[in-house]
């Protein structure tokens, strides 16, 4: 038996030590390490998320994870207290880690080496026959100072369906360019995509994590339900809500006036499956925030409530069909400005409960 259980058990082989001492070596975070380029293009798996600069310690609750710089066997530092994806300098360089406990990442950054790159999916829920291709369109932003260069995505969660990704035009959301492709982002700028999956069998409701990643940035952090994407696939043809939020000031985020006040967004959808029974709800996902949300289905001209808001709503959705609805926010407390955490999702499950569509808006209060 072979026991890998960790470096204090497996430990490397005279050889092992004599080829990392006579390895090829550079800068990696600059793309400059030989041993690192030939390993990547052997794999196809970018190992700059595994090459740190430095080495950390990590307690095991995310919210409370600490980094410690790590020089010549001794902690000499605690970095910073780190809530997810939270950034903070260490040593000059940028470095990812992850928290094994709960399998988040983390990152610490500093500007002069790699640049801070973030994605929304616009789509947020798919459920399709097998052999149909779900899409759904994402940006990739880059918030840093220079290029971020040969970015590209891969699905991160596995799923039995066939993966495809292409730039498209933000303006018309066309596709532009080559399948498959990567692409440079410019500084400050985003670059729009289709990502498409082909379901080859069935499998219940999966919520799909993407890597985001480009050659010189670590990868874009993963928010469940803000840039991922919760597909199924079934054998029959069942409902796909396809569903698309708008909010009064169009920037994807609900403002209830006051701590006490009131707000509102809309969704719009289009049934792009089989006719089904929907019932549509909203929550507010895994953080329990200060609000109440009703729903109501609305009269697509008017915008009108055709019945009272209410904690959910059922409706028939014949195929092709475009029934829009209504989400109503009463704030019981502030709510702040966390655009990742502080999120109202909307939610269309059929008679036994699978989720057909979903989407999301930011919520806060001034």
């Amino acid at each position: 038996m072979i026991d890998l259980r960790s470096d204090t058990v497996t430990r490397p082989t005279a050889a092992m030590r004599r080829a990392m001492a006579e390895a090829d070596v550079g800068d990696d975070v600059f793309g400059e390490d030989p041993t690192i380029q030939r390993l990547e293009q052997r794999t196809n798996f970018d190992l700059e998320m595994i090459a740190a600069t430095a080495l950390f310690a990590f307690a095991a609750e995310p919210a409370a994870a600490q980094a410690f710089e790590w020089v010549n066997g001794k902690v000499t530092s605690i970095t910073a207290q780190l809530p997810d994806y939270t950034t903070a300098a260490v040593g000059g360089k940028h470095v990812r880690f992850c928290d094994p406990a709960s399998g988040k990442d983390y990152a610490v950054t500093a500007d002069n080496v790699h640049y801070d790159m973030l994605f929304t999916a616009l789509q947020t829920g798919r459920s399709v026959q097998v052999g149909t291709t779900a899409t759904a369109f994402a940006t990739l932003v880059n918030s840093g100072p220079g290029t971020a260069t040969v970015c590209g995505i891969a699905p991160l969660s596995g799923v039995p369906a066939a993966f495809t990704y292409q730039t498209t035009d933000p303006a018309t959301n066309s596709p532009i360019g080559s399948a498959n492709t990567p692409v440079d982002v410019a500084a400050g700028a985003a670059q729009s995509f289709v990502i498409a999956f082909t379901p080859t069998r069935e499998f219940l409701p999966t919520d799909v994590e993407l890597a985001f990643h480009c050659a010189n940035t670590p990868w874009a952090p993963i928010q469940a339900g803000l840039n991922t994407l919760l597909l199924s696939a079934s054998a029959a043809a069942v409902p796909d809500v396809v569903a698309l939020a708008a909010t009064l000031t169009n920037d994807g985020i609900a403002t209830i006036e006051g701590a006490t006040g009131t707000g509102v967004f809309a969704v719009a959808t289009v049934n792009v499956g089989a006719a089904g029974t929907i019932t549509a709800s909203a929550d507010t996902g895994p953080t329990g925030l200060p609000v109440s949300v009703a729903v109501c289905e609305t009269e697509p001209a008017s915008g009108i409530c055709r019945a009272t808001p209410a904690a959910s709503v059922t409706t028939s959705i014949g195929s092709g069909a475009t029934p829009t609805f209504g989400v109503f926010l009463t704030g019981t407390g502030p709510i702040p400005f966390d655009p990742a955490a502080s999120r109202v999702f909307v939610r269309f499950k059929d008679a036994s409960g699978v989720t057909r569509g979903s989407t999301s808006v930011a919520v806060r209060t001034p």
